[in-house]
């Protein structure tokens, strides 16, 4: 009854008032606080499976390229190759049984493993309550990556216990390590960022909703109770505006520092051409040359360097690791230590000016570690490909020699392919070329040879999404080769891109071409 008397006594309906208000924004604030950390720990989980679809992807695709040829797996990274399958296969069996179950402990787990490879089926653990969209990427469609995954981890283990290979299951394991398997996985990655998206969204509402509210309570509040706080309250008001300003102005700073990142970029990019070699200088020594630049990032881990020694021509083309600014700085030690090595290197030994070369990029990317070191593995691992080509006029001969990148001739009976050594230079983690196979070859009068960087044949398109490859490379320099060697790139640049249609560029490519010119020949031109 005193209760009652005391509620019916509007004296005390200012109290009643602040109480009420008070226990309804705790209330909505409590709401906002658990949604945010419910909401936070779903995009946690949704990113460490995200890690995970990523790290099966690359998983595949290191199967496929152990399957696609396990001796040379076995003699470059020293290990068995089937136990290297068998395990890499049971680890994506792991990282997929994990995804399944939705237990972000177990997931975690399965993302720790990294690529450690190492034996052991998972435990039977049942599928977790999947949305709609994951059921649909794990089960649904003609092929479903569940059943996919499983054919591919078994024709794995199928391979790494027989003896010798079957090259049917080689050929299948390929195909779907690069063209199936990503392409369900990354459906799958892009269903749960798409996920993550909509909790985002989500959150969005309900926070937006739930401030809302407390807005209209404090507003309330205000009315009934604390118009007297009303300057105070203005003066809140008034440092909000203030931190705005801030924002905005810090919004302006870093408009500013991304145009001067941008101009600073582009500069470097003047910088680098500045690196290359110069077509028109080069036209002086050879019959006709064009060059084919492109950097995926406005700057490129590919270059072209030449110079002219003793009546002797040289080219050097290299594809450094990454793109971009990483890999432009990367051209630049690669440029200036093959400069240095010029002055002091025979050109008649080409094998040991490389050899040189892919030490002396390992000592200044400081990759000259010992085996025993602990922090090897914080150092960086960083190399190249490269080709060296010498064009000798006395004798009119061609001495090449390739690491990872091939050259190619063009004459009349149409173009033959020189294969480079499957060799990589600088890296700290895969073994020292210790020999180099030289090639030298006569060369007619206008023949030409081209070399070009994988990104020339990595180009994806075509109706069924494939590498536009060196077939379609060859064709298309062999349409145009009565033209000049500037016609033949233009066109071979317009067909590249409509190749690739839509689908983005994924790496820098570089293609030179070069007629070259005997001693004889620049006698008559000089003649003329």
């Amino acid at each position: 009854m005193r209760i009652a008397n005391w509620l019916e006594n509007s004296r005390h309906l200012p109290t009643i008032s602040y109480c009420l208000g008070l226990g309804l924004i705790a209330l909505t604030v409590t709401a906002i606080w658990l949604a945010d950390i419910a909401f936070i720990k779903e995009q946690q989980r949704i990113g460490v499976e995200v890690n995970l679809a990523g790290r099966q992807r690359m998983l595949s695709q290191r199967i496929g390229m152990i399957a696609q040829n396990m001796a040379r797996f076995e003699r470059v990274n020293g290990a068995n190759p089937s136990f290297t399958l068998l395990g890499c296969a049971d680890q994506m069996m792991r990282a997929h049984v994990a995804l399944k179950s939705t237990d972000i402990q177990l997931i975690r787990s399965a993302l720790s493993e990294g690529f450690s490879c190492h034996l052991g089926k998972p435990d039977d653990v049942p599928v977790g309550e999947l949305s709609p969209a994951l059921q649909a990427a794990f089960f649904g469609g003609n092929h479903p990556l569940d059943a996919m995954l499983r054919q591919f981890a078994e024709t794995a283990r199928r391979l790494a216990q027989s003896d010798p290979p079957d090259e049917k299951d080689i050929e299948h394991i390929v195909n779907l390590a690069n063209l199936h398997m990503p392409v369900k996985l990354n459906s799958l990655t892009n269903t749960f960022q798409h996920e993550g998206e909509e909790a985002l969204r989500r959150l969005d509402t309900i926070t937006t909703t739930m401030w809302a509210l407390t807005l209209i309570l404090i507003a309330v509040e205000i009315v009934l109770i604390f118009r007297p706080m009303a300057r105070s309250i203005q003066r809140n008001l008034s440092r909000i505006k203030e931190t705005l300003a801030i924002a905005k102005q810090r919004e302006t700073d870093l408009h500013l520092a991304n145009e001067q990142l941008w101009e600073g970029i582009t500069y470097a990019r003047k910088i680098q051409k500045g690196l290359l070699a110069d077509v028109h200088e080069m036209r002086h020594s050879v019959a006709d040359v064009a060059m084919l630049w492109e950097p995926l990032q406005v700057v490129s881990g590919d270059f072209v360097w030449s110079s002219e020694q003793y009546n002797k021509v040289v080219f050097f083309v290299a594809d450094c690791t990454g793109h971009g600014v990483p890999g432009a700085l990367l051209t630049m030690i690669v440029s200036s230590e093959l400069t240095k090595i010029m002055d002091y290197v025979d050109l008649d030994d080409p094998e040991n000016l490389m050899l040189y070369l892919d030490k002396a990029v390992r000592a200044r990317l400081g990759q000259e570690i010992q085996e025993d070191d602990k922090f090897a593995m914080r150092e960086s691992d960083d190399g190249f490909e490269a080709a060296l080509v010498i064009f000798d006029r006395d004798d009119n001969t061609l001495t090449y020699v390739g690491a990872g990148i091939p050259l190619f001739i063009q004459s009349f009976d149409g173009i033959r392919r020189i294969a480079a050594d499957r060799r990589h230079l600088g890296y700290r983690t895969l073994k020292r070329p210790s020999s180099f196979t030289v090639h030298k070859i006569d060369i007619e009068p206008n023949e030409t040879f081209y070399v070009a960087t994988d990104g020339a044949t990595d180009h994806i398109g075509g109706k069924n999404k494939r590498a536009f490859g060196r077939k379609r490379l060859f064709e298309v320099l062999e349409s145009k080769a009565y033209a000049d060697l500037e016609t033949q790139l233009d066109n071979l640049k317009a067909v590249l891109s409509e190749y690739r249609g839509e689908e983005p560029a994924r790496d820098d490519y570089t293609v030179l071409a070069v007629t070259p010119r005997s001693a004889a020949q620049l006698a008559e031109k000089a003649a003329e």
